[in-house]
């Protein structure tokens, strides 16, 4: 993995696990620890969403698992085990895994720290209130991003203020080799320098390492895709 850094606050030992953890069940108190090993912990058991947004409410209770990965770059994730959710819902996964949001947001939210009760509340909470929404009316509440890189792109275009995927990329790419320079032409292209274009959009991850980091990690993995995809297509046309 590139950068070749995470920021450290995204990685559980198993004794800050053990502390959010309680943290958690002591709001969510119809959870409990299903097992803990070296790897991971698992918490099962149901919660209950009660949210009202845009005129819709829910108040709905869901059965499901959540895994604290230890000593790992993953971020805890949920399972379905009630299967309540459709199956054939874009953002719940075959093996009952929900697609939250994208790392890079949830990375960029807790920066400064994790916090698993936040976590459930914001992204857990909130993924149940937009399942029902789109269940009930068609659409997403408060938008959707895509999978994979689609995603990922949504995500930093969302905080560049940019909704060029193009321009998008080029920003992550100037983010990830140059210091901020608020004198020279913006890298998106506009011809305007940085500072009176995306300049205070983008300055903090310039400066803030952990940001950056995060950028360069996110700008390297998608430079390997790519080039995977460029080789597979080469390879394809010169079997032909």
């Amino acid at each position: 993995n590139c950068g070749k850094t995470l920021p450290k606050p995204m990685i559980f030992s198993k004794e800050l696990a053990v502390q959010e953890v309680c943290n958690l069940l002591h709001q969510y108190n119809n959870l409990h620890v299903n097992s803990i090993d070296e790897e991971r912990i698992s918490l099962i058991g149901s919660i209950t969403v009660n949210i009202s947004s845009l005129g819709f409410t829910l108040y709905k209770t869901y059965r499901i698992e959540v895994i604290i990965p230890l000593d790992s770059d993953e971020l805890p994730y949920v399972l379905d085990i009630g299967n309540q959710l459709n199956c054939t819902y874009p953002h719940r996964y075959s093996d009952g895994k929900l697609c939250l949001e994208t790392d890079t947001n949830i990375r960029i939210r807790f920066i400064d720290g994790f916090s698993l009760k936040t976590w459930m509340e914001e992204y857990v909470e909130t993924y149940f209130f937009s399942y029902e929404f789109y269940q009930r009316y068609g659409e997403f509440p408060f938008g959707e991003r895509g999978h994979g890189w689609d995603g990922i792109i949504q995500t930093y275009s969302d905080f560049f203020h940019e909704v060029d995927s193009i321009k998008t990329i080029r920003i992550m790419a100037a983010i990830s080799n140059n210091r901020y320079r608020g004198h020279e032409l913006c890298p998106c292209g506009s011809g305007k320098k940085l500072r009176s274009c995306h300049g205070p959009f983008i300055m903090k991850f310039y400066t803030d390492n952990r940001l950056h980091e995060i950028v360069k990690k996110d700008f390297f993995l998608l430079k390997e895709a790519v080039q995977k995809y460029d080789e597979q297509q080469h390879n394809t046309r010169t079997a032909k």
